[in-house]
């Protein structure tokens, strides 16, 4: 099985968006403000299309086999994010009603993953890994000192992983809520 790793399309929107909600269904829907799964799709389809947004196609790479998207990678300058998040923010209140506040959830000197997802079907194979290997050859290629992600604090399999790979405990994070441990590893 070879899977290739490349920058994300436009026209991959709807697998990339199907594998975001996959990872991240509970937040899309606070986003939001229901749990109506057309509407997140519909949501994070059109954020992935736009430039300047945490969750757009410029942030992002995808895991394929053969031609079907089989994993997502959403990662970027940790230095970008609180621009990206009042982006997301601004869409939110206007689209949205949203009146929430959103805490910080990376540091300027990471490569942060904010979003990390395999098909299901697909999983048990190395794809999840891959991605995460592929984000720490992308940070020291352009000298990032760490490498950052949150990981909920309900889910051990995930935390083995990262712990699996050289990850530590940065801090805690609380988005909505929901209890996040930020994970760092140097990159250099």
């Amino acid at each position: 099985m070879t899977i290739q790793i490349i920058p994300a399309t436009i026209q991959q929107a709807e697998p990339v968006a199907k594998l975001l909600l996959e990872a991240m269904e509970d937040l899309i829907y606070f986003y939001i403000g229901k749990n109506d799964k057309e509407k997140a799709l519909a949501f994070l389809e059109n954020q992935f299309k736009l430039k300047n947004t945490i969750y757009s196609h410029s942030n992002s790479f995808v895991a394929k086999k053969d031609e079907e998207v089989v994993g997502v990678l959403v990662a970027y300058n940790g230095r970008s994010h609180f621009e990206l998040q009042q982006e997301l923010i601004t869409f939110l209140k206007l689209n949205h009603n949203f009146k929430s506040h959103l805490n910080p959830e990376t540091e300027a000197d990471e490569f942060y993953i904010d979003a990390l997802s395999v098909n299901p079907d697909m999983r048990g194979q190395k794809i999840g890994s891959k991605l995460i290997y592929f984000a720490e050859n992308h940070a020291k290629e352009n000298n990032y000192k760490h490498i950052g992600l949150l990981v909920d604090k309900e889910n051990p399999a995930a935390k083995r992983l990262y712990h699996r790979l050289g990850f530590v405990f940065i801090n805690a994070v609380k988005l909505e809520q929901h209890c996040y441990e930020h994970l760092q590893k140097k990159s250099l």
